[in-house]
Parts: structure tokens; sequence; C-alpha cells
């Protein structure tokens, strides 16, 4: 099989050393990544509020307050993560 450029080989290289239970995964992720190349060049690099929905990532944050009101707001509920001491 001829490669077209060193990427290709290289990623010929890392699948052929997958096991092959994992391979199907493989194949969605590359399908995946492959179709969100199509559309985000489909759509010049622009994002709808529905594919945010559609993917959960980025929301749009909606909120009249004023930014300080907002990190306020924010500050005062940390609970900090695991163990870690936050400070108020």
């Amino acid at each position: 099989m001829r490669t077209q450029t060193k990427y290709e080989e290289i990623i010929l290289k890392e699948i052929r050393t997958l096991p092959p239970p994992v391979l199907p995964q493989a194949i969605k992720m590359l399908r995946s990544l492959k179709e969100g190349v199509k559309s985000v060049a489909g759509r010049a690099g622009r994002k709808s509020a529905a594919d945010t929905e559609r993917t959960g990532f980025c929301g749009v944050w909606k909120d009249n307050r004023p930014a300080d009101e907002i990190i306020a707001d924010i500050t005062a509920h940390r609970s900090g993560y695991g163990r870690r001491k936050v400070e108020r």
C-alpha cells in the first residue's frame, strides 16, 4: 500500500500496533474526526447553537449581570476539587 504523506504513514503505523479488539473503536474515532472536519470546513468555522447543544461543548453563557457580580458569585460558590483548599 502506497501512502501520500508522512502523516498517513504515521497513522498507519499507529493503527497497525493496535490490538484487534479496539480497531472498531479506532474506526469510529477516525470517522468522527473526518465528519467534524467536514462540518467545520463547510461552515467556514462557525459553530451554531444547535451544534453546541448536540456536542455539549462550550455552551453560551446567558446572564445579564455585570461581570464583577458574576465573578463574585463564582468565587463564592467554589468548593475545591478533592481536598484542595480554595481561598474565598
